[in-house]
């Protein structure tokens, strides 16, 4: 049973209790701001490991207001969670480009908050055991340092001393990998995560342009994922993500990059492939899941997937790259789901 301290700013007293109504039996241990600025306070005066930004705020202001929050919690981790009602296609991404860990709309399902905010749960204990870990080796390599300051008139023991410096500083550099790993990659998929699929679509999109060569997107979305979870638990949709997560990463050439978009979407830059090319990658992957049997706690289901193939046209921003793939991919759906379709 946990027992992280979890701050929800929100400022409309039924919407703060229904939160707390369904993390009650989390053991999370909830206290309300009805504001930024109480939010700031409480964050400088209270150790808080998780946020809940419930509250409406204006999306100019969301960057700030997350930006000076991780200001105030600068020497350790912190996990932000955006929970706020989808008015237009691009509000997820805005959120998590504004420096949220995680998105989630509004109205919520009591079971996905309790999944995302675990999950949070386990991103901050990783990232807080990488951080001590870090200062660990900084301390141990200074300390080496002083040491073998003392000991130069003795050889034997300033080779030893370098030695475990070489080793420790290896261990330092492992750890700062692994921080990098967690920034860069979903934890659940394997894949990039939003704001890493992102720098590397700006990449692709760049090298397109230079080189004269034709870059094409995929958007995947899986057919039914709510029932799957609905009838199998989140514990098997994770397993579900992690399942596609390890086929797109053994399938893909090595030169081709996939992320996870969002809840069960995920977008996959081709490289100097036409769109033909892609949509024979788009359908070998569509048949391969459609032919693949899964099993979970015991059961035995299957996984359909609607794919929208899009060619980057030059000169258009990479958003409308990405929503002309994403109108592909529901036409797709719109057409009975199981198939593909070009934007």
């Amino acid at each position: 049973m946990s027992s992280m301290s979890v701050l929800v700013v929100e400022n409309d007293s039924e919407e703060f209790s229904r939160i707390r109504e369904s993390l009650r039996n989390e053991g999370f241990i909830l206290s309300n701001a009805n504001g930024a600025a109480e939010a700031l306070e409480q964050l400088a005066a209270r150790e808080f490991e998780i946020v809940l930004l419930s509250m409406d705020i204006a999306e100019k202001e969301l960057a700030g207001l997350v930006s000076a929050m991780r200001e105030v919690r600068r020497d350790m981790p912190l996990q932000v969670i955006r929970l706020a009602r989808v008015r237009a296609p691009g509000d997820a991404h805005g959120s998590i480009e504004s420096g949220a860990d995680d998105f989630m709309k509004k109205p919520f399902d009591v079971l996905e908050l309790q999944a995302r905010t675990r999950a949070a749960e386990i991103r901050w204990q990783r990232q807080a055991t990488l951080l001590k870990e870090r200062e660990f080796y900084r301390i141990a390599v200074a300390e080496e340092e002083r040491l073998s300051s003392l000991v130069l008139d003795q050889n034997q023991s300033l080779k030893d001393a370098y030695e475990k410096i070489r080793r420790l500083n290896d261990e330092l550099e492992k750890a700062n990998k692994e921080l990098e790993q967690i920034a860069a990659y979903d934890s659940l998929s394997g894949l990039l995560n939003r704001r890493s699929l992102f720098t590397r679509i700006s990449i692709e999109i760049e090298r397109s342009i230079r080189l004269e060569v034709p870059l094409t997107g995929l958007m995947i979305d899986l057919d039914r994922f709510k029932v799957i979870n609905d009838s199998y638990g989140h514990q098997c949709g994770d397993m579900v993500i992690r399942e596609i997560g390890a086929r797109l990463l053994g399938g893909l050439r090595k030169y081709d990059y996939a992320g996870r978009y969002g809840g069960e979407e995920f977008f996959i830059v081709l490289s100097n492939s036409t769109e033909e090319q892609a949509l024979g990658i788009a359908e070998r992957f569509r048949h391969d899941m459609e032919d693949a049997s899964l099993s979970c706690n015991g059961e035995d289901f299957t996984l359909t997937v609607s794919v929208g193939a899009a060619r980057y046209r030059p000169g258009e921003s990479q958003e409308a790259w990405i929503e002309r793939a994403d109108r592909a991919m529901y036409q797709a759906k719109q057409a009975g789901r199981n198939r593909i379709a070009a934007g």
